[in-house]
């Protein structure tokens, strides 16, 4: 009987860690050209992602395209592309010169399913590391 309860307290406490909300933080990222579309009026739009975690920069590309075209976001909008393991919050900055159109977006924090939420730290020179990893 002991046994079967300590099972059943074991398998609670399972579900209930999965359910947690982590955040954690990351430095690094894909960054490039993910998606190039052209219309029929000779258009062409660009889209790039900065930061993105691989797994999903992808369908991220795709959605940002069709979240542009239905939309139509302004440069320096902070939007949400909802993909399928995750939901992806960033900047989107837009430059248009003749018929090209590049859009830019920069993740800034991707909230996953299973409760872990990533925010994207840049990773430049940071003073206190350099103090504390001196070799004297």
């Amino acid at each position: 009987m002991r046994k079967i309860i300590f099972i059943v307290l074991l398998s609670t406490l399972c579900i209930q860690a999965q359910n947690i909300k982590r955040i954690e933080e990351y430095h690094y990222g894909k960054n490039g050209i993910e998606y190039i579309a052209k219309s029929n009026s000779g258009k062409t739009i660009i889209i790039s992602t900065f930061n993105s975690r691989p797994t999903i920069n992808n369908e991220v590309a795709i959605n940002l395209f069709n979240y542009f075209r239905e939309k139509a976001p302004k440069n320096g909008d902070k939007i949400t592309i909802l993909v399928s393991d995750a939901a992806v919050n960033g900047t989107c900055e837009i430059k248009v010169k003749d018929n090209l159109t590049s859009v830019e977006f920069y993740y800034e924090t991707v909230e996953w399913k299973n409760g872990l939420t990533e925010v994207y730290v840049n990773p430049g020179f940071n003073n206190n590391s350099a103090l504390t990893n001196s070799d004297d």
